[in-house]
């Protein structure tokens, strides 16, 4: 995986310079942190298609049916702020083929037959700056009565600081836990921190609790270790 080749260049960095200043040897170690928080933003996808075998003639039927929904979206309390710029296409095609065969003077002749079914398909996100499961209810209710196709896809937070300084010292604890464990197997001890760094931006994703979300973050800390 990427995240070890950059670890195992990081230790082995680490070590030769530590070798070559005549120092103890450095062990380097990954952290990694989670928190779980309530959400305070619902991410609703709502999607509407055409199958109209005229792509030119679909691509009308489904910006008339989107530009339907969003007024009917607006209607129902959807600021325009909250309506994600931008809006997704995509093309499903489904092919299927059969044979019929039936007598036809004393012989029996068999066609082949192949129907194409295609759908075009929009779809936009809502982002709702609120927990409220009501007024969430209610936007994709009323997706759903304009005739599209609409559930949350997710939840979030508008501002993530203080959770993502939550998970990055859960991080650094956790490095710290790591690195002694690892020093000990090798019969030395933990020494001074020598560096700390964010292994990548922390993430947030819907967590497994009904409007809650989870923050990890991954920290990357090198250890002098003491012989």
């Amino acid at each position: 995986m990427k995240w070890l080749a950059i670890l195992l260049g990081m230790m082995i960095f680490a070590a030769l310079s530590a070798h070559a200043a005549g120092d103890n040897p450095a062990l380097t170690t990954l952290g990694e942190g989670m928190v779980s928080v309530p959400a305070d933003t619902a991410a609703i996808s709502v999607s509407v298609q055409s199958n109209n075998e005229n792509m030119t003639l679909a691509q009308g039927e489904v910006q008339e049916k989107m530009n339907k929904v969003i007024d009917a979206l607006k209607a129902a309390g959807v600021k325009d702020e909250e309506i994600l710029p931008g809006q997704a296409s995509g093309v499903t095609s489904i092919q299927s083929s059969s044979r019929v065969c039936k007598p036809v003077n004393n012989t029996t002749v068999c066609e082949n037959n192949t129907q194409r079914l295609s759908t075009l398909e929009k779809t936009t996100i809502i982002r709702l700056k609120t927990k409220d499961e009501s007024r969430i209810n209610s936007v994709v209710n009323a997706a759903k009565s304009a005739g599209a196709s609409a559930g949350v896809e997710g939840y979030g937070l508008s501002d993530a600081s203080v959770a993502e300084a939550q998970a990055r010292q859960k991080a650094v604890e956790n490095a710290k836990e790591n690195a002694i464990s690892m020093a000990a197997a090798a019969g030395g001890r933990l020494g001074d921190l020598m560096d700390i760094s964010d292994y990548s931006l922390p993430i947030v994703s819907s967590s497994d609790q009904p409007g809650m979300v989870d923050v990890t973050s991954y920290v990357v800390v090198t250890y002098e270790m003491a012989i």
